[in-house]
């Protein structure tokens, strides 16, 4: 089973040994791979073995962990990263969550709310992991000339617009998935959410999620003998008519000729 790794930064020992012993970690899934007590020394660790959650406290000498989280943020995009504090201001909080702080833990520490925590960024992780998978299957299975709808998700992005594409892949199959929902569910204002997403991406979220629905149902047809409205209920779309139609309009081929075109290449 593939584990969750996990690095701890604190300047004090004790503080570390806290983290460590206050959960059960290899019985949740995760795997402490290591820790440091400056930034410095736990930026050297990630260069040979970057972990999936960085456990950072605020205050420490030299590289404190604002400093520390501004560089993990510019170097390691795909690292979730947990503040430990007892700062409580709201400016330092604005300043965090500018440099990608995805969760903040209070001290004194409580041991519920680690693993609460560390267990909703490791389910995060996985849903990535396993969107990732499946969208590098896919590619590999089209390598063979098969229709491929191009996607713009090699762009470098902002966190608003990374929070957006993760919450349309967490949720790709619910047929109610659209700007509104996604505005209402991330707190963003419904202007700005649109806006900023076609300025970095060049397409609506209503294209964006359109295609990815598309590309999935191309990962059914490739495995799977199921129907189209099996395919277009498994994608997010209610109506089998619609889906082919949208399937047409983005690869050029009706959903029986795609097929056949997938005999051709086997």
């Amino acid at each position: 089973m593939e584990t969750t790794k996990v690095l701890i930064v604190d300047d004090e020992y004790l503080e570390r040994a806290l983290i460590k012993l206050s959960v059960d970690w290899v019985t949740h899934g995760f795997e402490i791979i290591g820790e440091a007590e400056s930034g410095e020394l736990a930026l050297r660790l990630m260069e040979k073995n970057p972990p999936d959650i960085l456990i950072t406290d605020i205050c420490m000498p030299f590289m404190d962990g604002l400093a520390l989280c501004k560089k993990v943020r510019e170097k390691y995009e795909h690292i979730k990263i947990i503040i430990i504090t007892g700062h409580r201001e709201f400016e330092y909080a604005k300043t965090a969550i500018k440099l990608g702080v995805t969760e903040f833990l209070l001290k004194p520490i409580n041991s519920e709310e680690v693993i609460k925590i560390a267990l909703k960024l490791k389910g995060e992780i996985k849903d990535k992991r396993k969107y990732f998978n499946e969208y590098n299957a896919m590619k590999k299975q089209l390598s063979g000339g098969l229709p491929f709808i191009k996607l713009n998700n090699n762009k470098k992005v902002s966190e608003t617009v990374e929070k957006i594409i993760a919450y349309i892949e967490e949720n790709l199959t619910n047929s109610d998935l659209s700007l509104s929902t996604i505005s209402y569910s991330l707190f963003m204002n419904y202007s700005y959410l649109s806006r900023v997403f076609k300025q970095e991406m060049e397409e609506s979220i209503t294209e964006y999620i359109t295609k990815l629905r598309i590309n999935k149902s191309i990962l059914y047809i490739n495995n799977t003998n199921l129907k189209v409205y099996e395919i277009a209920e498994k994608v997010g779309i209610n109506d089998a008519h619609y889906f082919s139609i949208c399937f047409k309009k983005h690869t050029g081929k009706s959903i029986n000729e795609y097929r056949n075109m997938k005999y051709l290449v086997e």
